[in-house]
């Protein structure tokens, strides 16, 4: 039995793979196609899979014979998938089983980053059944109360909403998403929006007559956009309708732009979803006109979702906007992953490329990640890449862990901190020298100025703008990023 040479860029096949062979009725043949061939090695290799588990030992063979599917992953490596690779692994002669090494950098799962996708999304099956049920019950012509969604930096809100769009583009929708800039017109970041929904209307929509009307009412939406075009103007192959979704009024253009799309996807039995990122960006006008806009397609019962995410504040934002928001959108509060679901998070992906954690080296991970994803993946790369076979140790955890924390030091807490003032500083760092979470208002205004303690209020003002601090109920104030308040407290000394 022999084992595919593979090369440690693969992504998908980087292990003994069996396609489909699993399935009660597996397929009779495979076409392969070899479009760059190395210089040695890249044979195709068959295997008897009857012959391979007769040569099995008794041991071995006792090992329960299954390949399970993951919702997220498709196969899994596990039963005689599994056993088979571990074996050839052990006992095949090396010049044969030529195969990279089990921790390698360039394989490494874990990708902590902005909105991009972990390996596993984990825990966070709630989110999307309930979008499932949105776009279902949109689809099916009854009311339906949008997400949005609400948590802080680094809980994977932008992650999710990704997740939303592309369900609803499997679904057969057209589906969009942006992210809402501070200071800028939310009528061309939606103009903005429109060139790829329209060519997917044009694409997927069978009605090419339903399919121009979108066109040329998003031309006429996009006609008075104001502001400056951040990519360069919008291209619309098509003219502007007069009439139509060009008054100027954001709330009734919008309104037009929206009822058109829904009317034109029921009559092609779809839908639509466009997600907003960042809603706590969204002047508050503007907002109350996209709530009112939301709000008409409900009452009209048409397959348009409008959805989003922000900072926790945003519930307050939208119910400041239009007082009937908290009855129009379902906010739902994205926080920590549970310890299973972080220990789930890292083992998962490792798994999946033939390596393991000690029981302890997982729950250091989870510890010291607090159950914040996006800490999930930084800290689960860092000890991947500082240990030197699976399974990782507590001791490679214990390596990786001042690396991972001078990165986050680095590149996620001091570039916020390096926005503030000198004097917001100082207010920072007496919100983080409370001993409550979160913090009493009144009592950092307090210790910042016994004399005068109005004097914080502007800078309490100033910090909510720039999304570094934020209002989790009236006179209480708490960081927007996790883990902010030890990284002051840990400073060598206080910014004056």
């Amino acid at each position: 039995m022999r084992a595919l040479v593979v090369s440690p860029k693969n992504q998908g096949a980087d292990a003994w793979h069996t396609d489909n062979t699993y399935r009660p009725c597996p397929p009779s043949f495979t076409i392969l196609q070899s479009v760059t061939l190395p210089e040695l090695g890249g044979d195709t290799c068959f295997a008897d899979m009857h012959a391979a588990f007769d040569a099995l030992s008794s041991e071995l063979q006792d090992v329960p014979l299954r390949v399970d599917r993951h919702p997220r992953h498709g196969a899994a490596p596990h039963g005689l998938y599994s056993v088979l690779f571990t074996h050839l692994q052990k006992n095949v002669d090396s010049q044969i089983f030529r195969y990279t090494q089990t921790i390698d950098p360039i394989r490494n799962p874990y990708s902590p980053g902005a909105g991009t996708p972990p390996p596993l999304l984990a825990g966070r099956d709630e989110f999307l059944d309930a979008f499932n049920v949105v776009i279902g019950r949109a689809a099916a012509g009854r009311t339906f109360q949008p997400l949005v969604l609400s948590g802080l930096r680094g809980v994977g809100k932008t992650v999710l909403l990704r997740h939303f769009r592309n369900a609803a583009i499997e679904s057969g929708w057209i589906g969009e998403m942006f992210e809402a800039r501070p200071g800028s017109d939310l009528r061309t970041q939606v103009a903005e929006a429109l060139p790829p929904m329209v060519r997917a209307v044009n694409r997927r929509w069978c009605n090419k007559d339903r399919a121009r009307n979108i066109g040329r009412t998003a031309a006429s939406f996009a006609k008075a956009a104001s502001g400056a075009l951040s990519r360069g103007g919008i291209v619309l192959p098509y003219e502007p309708k007069p009439g139509f979704a060009d008054s100027t009024d954001l709330e009734a253009d919008l309104i037009d732009l929206l009822v058109a799309l829904g009317e034109g996807a029921r009559e092609e039995g779809v839908g639509a979803a466009l997600m907003i990122d960042e809603l706590q960006d969204v002047p508050v006008d503007q907002l109350g006109a996209l709530i009112g806009a939301s709000h008409r397609i409900n009452q009209d019962q048409l397959p348009v979702v409008l959805g989003g995410a922000g900072l926790p504040p945003v519930g307050r934002i939208l119910s400041k906007a239009r007082s009937y928001s908290e009855r129009l959108f379902s906010i739902r509060s994205v926080g920590r992953l549970s310890a299973a679901d972080s220990s789930l998070a890292l083992s998962e992906p490792a798994e999946q490329l033939n390596v393991r954690y000690e029981t302890k080296a997982l729950e250091a991970l989870v510890d010291v990640s607090g159950g914040y994803p996006f800490f999930v993946q930084t800290y689960g790369m860092h000890a991947w890449d500082r240990a030197e076979g699976s399974p990782i140790t507590v001791d490679d955890v214990g390596d990786a862990v001042p690396q991972a924390n001078r990165e986050l030091n680095d590149s996620f807490f001091k570039p916020r901190y390096d926005r503030a003032t000198p004097a917001e500083r100082r207010y920072m760092h007496t919100v983080a020298e409370s001993e409550d979470d979160p913090a009493s208002s009144s009592e950092v205004a307090k210790r910042l100025d016994p004399k005068n303690p109005n004097r914080a209020s502007p800078l309490r003002d100033s910090l909510i703008n720039k999304g570094l601090i934020y209002a989790p109920e009236r006179g209480q104030i708490a960081f927007t990023v996790p883990h902010m308040g030890a990284y002051l407290r840990d400073l060598p000394t206080y910014a004056t």
